[in-house]
């Protein structure tokens, strides 16, 4: 009787154990976003697979493109629609400046800019869109990718939307 209580209890114990090291905090996930940009700044631009008549572009396997327009591309990958957009501004001298032209008026959960080597701008941008979910925002040298993912999926999300901005060719 005793023992199967102890096994009951050991089994209960395992089980919150798993639950709790599959949780990822805000926390873990501010800071992974933030040293992952970093690294991917210094990364060696993909290479592109995907053109229309104004840019080039890498696009991710297995990812749908929509044409909006010369300006406007619309991807989706895995249920996920990501918004591409080019603009004339490569980089925006502060930060009131930048939340402004993403449209963010409250503190936003992520905030990361940074200039390359190369001078080019880059920014990281993340704001809580409603219950559980994220507006992700990723631009560089005058390119913004926008989508809405969980916190789980943010740091993925995040280094594939760099990936791709990063790599257009204008």
């Amino acid at each position: 009787m005793i023992s199967g209580k102890i096994v009951k209890l050991t089994m209960l114990f395992l089980v919150v154990a798993v639950l709790s090291a599959c949780n990822i905090s805000e926390e873990q996930v501010q800071q992974h976003a933030s040293d992952s940009f970093e690294e991917k700044l210094n990364q060696e631009k993909k290479t592109t697979t995907y053109k229309t008549n104004d840019i080039e572009l890498y696009i991710p396997s297995f990812t749908e493109v929509e044409v909006l327009d010369e300006y406007n591309l619309v991807l989706e990958r895995e249920n996920h629609l990501y918004l591409l957009f080019l603009n004339d501004l490569p980089y925006f001298e502060s930060r009131e400046q930048l939340l402004e032209e993403v449209m963010v008026e409250s503190e936003p959960f992520i905030f990361k800019k940074l200039k390359t080597e190369e001078g080019h701008g880059a920014y990281l941008i993340v704001t809580e869109f409603d219950d559980e979910q994220y507006r992700v925002v990723v631009g560089y040298n005058g390119v913004k990718i926008t989508t809405i993912c969980t916190l789980a999926e943010m740091n993925s999300t995040a280094e594939l939307m760099y990936d791709i901005v990063q790599s257009v060719k204008k």
